[in-house]
């Protein structure tokens, strides 16, 4: 890109990163690879004669490169205006991934004067005159990476950028990808005018989601969708905010909070000193511009956003759950790019990509289930229209999404809450974390003994049960079915805190760094999707193999060649043995536990679950699975507040699992879960229990031969034993005052259920 300002740390991609001494050499190697390509580009342009070695080298690194006649090319810098599709499991249409005024078509024309200035001036000022290229400005790319520096600028210009996005494969190396691009880039100004190719560059730019969480492809959709007036009508502080977040609109969209609109106002302001500096502006208007108050300009509501779109919450996920699709199919590492921190922004461009392709993209989902359920969802009693509910139901064998409800109305909260947002687990991890785990390790048995007691949580606290008593001795069935905390803890101190999370890390769950033993009963640093707990219950009830939730089963391009289809690709987590124990005792939280209410409105069905709830009722879950299926169910608010009923979670799970059965008969075949043998009695905490009857009886019976005769007992000490008032047993609620998160790394003993 043709910058003047490369020493400015904010500049398109240009972060500084620090650079390890093997990684510094390898840059400097590509700087000298670079170099030579552009030397020998630059020899290649202005002599056609150029021959030998140079040319063999240049010709190597296009050699795969297709040469394009003009009517393939025109096809491709059209494309902005190929609608992408997506279609129910059965091929129902869900309708076009973009449409309505936030894909209207713009020419430079009908856009502001001020914001082709402004992309000039920022990205590329040599535009109309370069041939595609600005040989000064590769020669600087590349002086960076021989030079080894820290700061890297580009070398690409508009045109290169329009190559980039809509020709090039992401899987190529940088060297051979930037080889084509710099070709490319020459045919299609040789092909095509300036004026044409500024026209589909306004709109193929993506620009990031808007206030309701919708895609902004082009600069007509930006215009609209940050400060809601049509791209002709942008006054010059607006311009140059549009402009600066073409190179990365993720971390300049004011609607992604606060520090987001900051460095958004800074980089406005980079944009506007750019066209003073290219004499598009003044001083005078410069310093005017510099002080637009950008948050008082912005779209604070889209109510058109729902206008035109049937599935909004459909229509979001599978826009984004594609774009990570083609990025997987072109290599890309989400892991790797997160640490490079270029994860969100790559993700942006690849929604471009989906926008933009015409693919037509098949979903598992299931219309007539998605409807039901959302139906249901809705028909349940809330306290307030402020609590929100996220839920999930998955094929257990497959792990295809067959329905979600991501929230109970997209109009008033555009967040989903069933795949896009983290929330901790309450104990409803137990099965995962602490039980199956520690089955599947041979550490325990269903009737293995643990006692229920004070345990150091370390740092003078204790770990708590909701009940505040502590009840001694119990099996592992019958903690987990009622939910009582100190057990989960010792199952999972029992095989390791790290090894636990192995069994998690194995399903994909992010585990943090700070996570700790407070995990066992849900104390993580930042918690999981419904989506993804759902999984991990799905599990269970498929012989301990995971299958990775999904809702892409396949896309397709224009042409209707298939460049993606899903193929499972299951993980034994647990033993079979190990989960369908677990799931024995997971039957018996819906036959005697805290599960029960769920379990009276479904007699007869091969069904299990749990409950989970956070500290003071923030967070209410549960899960349950057959077979067939699993449905994950979480409800709460968006901000720290307590549910007014914890039984909440297990309403809306009864009623969205029976709209599904109903309106899909077949959904559940009535199989049971395939036996496996049974396990050895492990006895684990079983001869504490025998010394401590035998202290008592010890205790007992010295007692007895020190005191008196009963007649001479003073009247307060005749107690019979079995005749006290009777305990408090509790009423299988869940939840405790306290923080639901613990700070990370203190190990704040938890409450949950």
């Amino acid at each position: 890109m043709a910058r003047h300002d490369q020493t400015r740390s904010d500049r398109g991609r240009g972060e500084s990163t620090a650079v390890k001494p093997a990684g510094r050499m390898r840059k400097v190697w590509k700087g000298v690879l670079f170099t030579s390509l552009v030397l020998i580009t630059i020899i290649a342009v202005g002599s056609v004669a150029t021959v030998g070695a140079a040319a063999g080298y240049v010709a190597s690194l296009v050699k795969d490169e297709p040469v394009r006649d003009k009517d393939e090319i025109k096809v491709k810098i059209t494309s902005w205006t190929q609608t992408s599709h997506a279609f129910f499991r059965d091929g129902s249409p869900i309708g076009k991934l973009s449409g309505g005024e936030d894909r209207k078509v713009v020419t430079v024309k009908e856009v502001s004067p001020h914001l082709i200035d402004a992309l000039i001036s920022t990205e590329d000022r040599e535009f109309y005159t370069h041939n595609g290229i600005v040989p000064k400005s590769l020669m600087r790319a590349g002086y960076q990476m021989v030079s080894g520096a820290d700061m890297q600028t580009g070398g690409s210009t508009l045109t290169q950028q329009l190559v980039k996005n809509l020709f090039l494969d992401y899987k190529q190396r940088t060297l051979d990808r930037k080889a084509k691009e710099v070709f490319l880039a020459m045919r299609l100004e040789r092909l095509f005018s300036k004026e044409d190719i500024m026209n589909a560059y306004l709109n193929s730019v993506y620009f990031g989601k808007n206030v309701s969480g919708r895609n902004m492809l082009g600069v007509q959709a930006a215009a609209k969708g940050i400060f809601d007036v049509d791209a002709k009508d942008l006054s010059l502080p607006q311009a140059a905010y549009i402009a600066g977040m073409v190179q990365r609109p993720n971390a300049y969209n004011p609607f992604r909070g606060e520090e987001n609109l900051k460095n958004g106002q800074n980089r406005m302001k980079q944009v506007l000193h750019n066209m003073m500096e290219n004499g598009k502006i003044s001083e005078a208007e410069y310093r005017k511009a510099a002080a637009y108050d950008v948050k008082g300009g912005i779209k604070t509501k889209d109510d058109t956003a729902i206008a035109f779109r049937k599935y909004p919450f459909i229509t979001m996920a599978v826009e984004e759950e594609a774009a990570k699709v083609l990025m997987k199919v072109d290599g890309k590492d989400p892991k790797k790019l997160s640490k490079q921190g270029k994860y969100r922004d790559t993700l942006d461009k690849y929604q471009q990509k989906v926008l933009t392709g015409g693919y037509k993209i098949t979903t598992t989902l299931d219309e007539n289930l998605y409807k039901a359920m959302n139906e249901a969802a809705r028909n349940t009693p809330f306290a307030d229209s402020k609590e929100e509910v996220g839920a999930v139901l998955l094929d257990v064998k497959t792990g295809g999404t067959l329905a979600f409800v991501g929230g109970r109305d997209y109009n008033k909260n555009q967040k989903n809450h069933a795949l896009d947002m983290q929330r901790q687990p309450g104990s409803s991890i137990k099965p995962l974390l602490d039980f199956g785990p520690a089955l599947d390790r041979g550490v325990i048995s269903p009737d293995s003994i643990f006692i229920d007691e004070p345990l150091s949580a370390g740092g003078g606290k204790t770990y708590k049960n909701y009940t505040h008593r502590y009840d001694g001795a119990m099996t592992a069935r019958e903690a987990l079915a009622k939910s009582i905390n100190i057990p989960a803890i010792k199952a999972l101190r029992s095989i390791g805190v790290q090894t636990g999370f192995e069994y998690l890390r194995k399903m994909n769950f992010p585990i943090h760094e700070y996570d700790g033993e407070s995990s066992a009963i849900g104390g993580f640093t930042y918690g999981f999707d419904v989506q993804r707990m759902t999984a991990g219950y799905a599990m269970l009830g498929n012989q301990g193999k995971f299958n990775e939730p999904y809702i892409i089963s396949k896309i397709e391009d224009p042409n209707g060649k298939v460049v993606y289809e899903h193929k499972s690709e299951p993980v034994q987590v647990l033993s079979p043995k190990a989960a369908y124990w677990t799931t024995d005792m997971l039957k018996d939280v819906i036959r005697r536990g805290t599960g029960t209410l769920v379990g009276r409105n479904f007699p007869g069905y091969h069904l299990a679950g749990k409950t989970g709830t956070t500290n003071s009722t923030k967070d209410v879950w549960f899960v349950g699975y057959t077979p067939d299926v699993a449905l994950g169910v979480w409800t709460g608010y968006d901000y720290p507040k307590r549910i007014p009923d914890d039984k909440r979670a297990r309403y809306v799970w009864i009623n969205l699992f029976r709209a599904a059965v109903k309106t899909d008969p077949k959904l559940i075949s009535g199989a049971g879960f395939p036996a496996q043998p049974g396990y050895p009695f492990k006895c684990y905490e079983c001869n504490r229990v025998k010394k401590e009857e035998k202290k008592e009886e010890t205790e007992k019976q010295e007692g007895q031969n020190n005191q008196p005769p009963i007649s001479q007992q003073p009247p307060n000490q005749r107690e019979e034993r079995g005749n006290e008032p009777p305990g408090n047993e509790g009423d299988n609620r869940h939840g405790q005052p306290g923080s639901p998160n613990p700070a990370p790394g203190e190990g704040e003993p938890q409450s949950t259920d």
